[in-house]
């Protein structure tokens, strides 16, 4: 077995993530040496324990990387590992990178520059013509456009990008060959052909669900410099990748709507929170010129300047909620939103208002706690 197979099939273990798996490499010395793992020494891996210990033991046996890589090779389908050259790097400076990327197109499309637009599945008209607009004007500039290859938004920084000639990536969540939405295999095709990239993190066969989707966004914004959000009510998921991409330390920009838009107002909140207000491709070019001709990644989201010694906004009376139910230690967001007694959707957008003004921190594994 080599390291590559070794992570391709790691990738097949049910609840083994990349923290864990980096833990495991730092205590065996490589991935190939967890398969020779005894029973007994896993316990004292973080994230295992003596609970989880013999089911992992029992997994690592059944796992092989041989009917993956048949599977990829009748489908056309690319791996990329931790272990070979053409795994992105940005991406692999994340917390918790994905050990196996499946991909359809090409390759190359991944290094960048990228920039990823987000939004509603259910965008205005505008909406819909600003996504398209600003990916065509940035897949024209050279930026590859990353998004989630799902209805709305997404789709329309899609189409945008190939009508510029440019390359777009598309991160699904689920398999790629259980390609969801339906609606946009044609697209997906025509992405892979025009020099761009389909791709996920999941083996075979896996149907994209809930919790699928929320792990995708993380590689949409470990991929980019920055993240321009479209459209996004304050309840959106598109919030989500914004709290991933400020994890990362990418630059958050947002485009505002009608004040009385209802999928604007989490656009608008963000840029309360201070997210750098964009209206246009020479506005996101400008935010992210700095970090393009480097190869040492120094992405920032930027607040008011030092000289403007803008006040902060005040904390709202639902945000001094939340942070009396939090303290130093990390706790379950949904524990959070029990406590506070807050709709789910309401706390993600406040978490991620806080997480702009440094007043929490969004950790891996759905934890928060204060900054």
């Amino acid at each position: 077995m080599t390291e590559r197979e070794a992570f391709i099939a790691l990738n097949q273990v049910t609840g083994l993530g990349a923290i864990t798996v980096k833990r495991l490499i730092e205590a065996f010395g490589s991935a190939v040496a967890i398969f020779e793992v005894r029973e007994a020494d896993l316990p004292r891996i973080q994230g295992i324990g003596a609970g989880r210990a013999q089911s992992f033991r029992r997994e690592l046996d059944r796992v092989c990387a041989d009917g993956e890589l048949a599977r990829a090779h009748k489908l056309g389908v690319q791996l990329l590992t931790w272990a070979d050259e053409a795994y992105p790097p940005l991406l692999k400076m994340i917390a918790d990178p994905p050990l196996v990327l499946y991909l359809t197109g090409k390759a190359e499309a991944l290094a960048g520059p990228c920039v990823a637009l987000v939004g509603t599945r259910h965008p205005s008209v505008y909406g819909c013509e600003m996504a398209h607009k600003l990916a065509f004007q940035l897949a024209g500039a050279g930026y590859v456009v990353v998004s989630g290859l799902a209805l709305g938004v997404d789709t329309q920084a899609h189409l945008g990008a190939l009508q510029a000639g440019g390359r777009t990536v598309g991160v699904v969540g689920g398999a790629l060959d259980c390609l969801y939405p339906k609606e946009n295999e044609e697209l997906a095709r025509k992405m892979a052909r025009q020099g761009g990239a389909v791709m996920c993190e999941y083996p075979f066969r896996r149907q994209p669900d809930r919790q699928t989707f929320p792990m995708r966004n993380r590689i949409v914004s470990g991929l980019s410099k920055g993240v321009v959000v479209i459209e996004a009510p304050q309840s959106s998921g598109t919030l989500i990748t914004v709290g991933q991409a400020l994890d990362q330390g990418r630059a958050v920009m947002a485009m505002p709507g009608r004040a009385d838009s209802p999928v604007s107002a989490g656009c608008h909140q963000l840029i309360r929170n201070g997210a750098r207000l964009v209206t246009s491709a020479d506005e996101v070019i400008e935010e992210l010129q700095e970090l393009i001709p480097t190869t040492t990644v120094r992405p920032v989201i930027r607040l008011a300047a030092p000289e403007e010694h803008a006040p902060e906004p005040p904390a709202t009376a639902e945000e001094r909620k939340l942070l009396a139910s939090l303290g130093s230690e990390p706790v379950q967001v949904d524990e959070l939103i029990r406590e506070s007694g807050l709709p789910a959707g309401m706390v993600n957008a406040l978490l991620v208002g806080l997480q702009i003004r440094r007043r929490v921190k969004l950790l891996p594994g759905g934890m928060v706690k204060k900054s």
